[in-house]
């Protein structure tokens, strides 16, 4: 497994990177030695660290974001996250009669009572427009995010507004 941690606003002291290092390990067992873990750390003015922790599992994405003053709890949550989400992951592909990947170790996540219900189903037509056009019709209807198609790549696309108030854009690739 390799591990790669990255700092924004913030500077990461050698004891604190080994104690990150050490958590992020529990996972050992789960990846094989060339699995890639991006965990990023942003900084805040208000002391507030974010983790985010990225791992990349057959054309599926693994991800964690944990915000938290004091960086061990954040790296502690972080891995617990892609924890659940790698027992979720694992029921997924059982439910699929797929064999499992690596993850004999990994107990059910069988959420009780949990089904997906569509309670409605929507038609539209794709207009082409640029991505600044489609923000501004994401924020005219007051969407959580807008289908459109690129008029310069002609290619499907989606806007979506951040957390972080900002937006962005999802290109589907064929």
């Amino acid at each position: 497994m390799i591990i790669q941690i990255n700092t924004r606003n913030y500077s990461l002291k050698n004891y604190l990177r080994e104690e990150l290092e050490k958590d992020i390990s529990k996972l050992n067992k789960f990846f094989t030695e060339d699995t890639v873990i991006n965990v990023t750390i942003n900084g805040s003015k208000n002391g507030l660290l974010k983790v985010d922790m990225t791992v990349n599992v057959r054309n599926n994405v693994l991800r964690s974001e944990v915000t938290d003053n004091n960086l061990r709890t954040a790296g502690d949550k972080a891995v617990d996250k892609i924890i659940s989400q790698l027992k979720k992951y694992k029921d997924k592909l059982r439910r699929r009669d797929n064999s499992s990947i690596r993850f004999e170790n990994i107990e059910s996540a069988e959420i009780p009572g949990a089904t997906y219900n569509i309670v409605k189903n929507k038609t539209f037509e794709l207009s082409p427009m640029t991505p600044e056009e489609a923000c501004f019709q994401l924020e005219l209807l007051d969407h959580e995010f807008y289908v459109f198609q690129n008029i310069e790549d002609e290619k499907i696309c989606v806007v979506y507004r951040r957390k972080d108030m900002d937006y962005g854009l999802i290109e589907v690739k064929l």
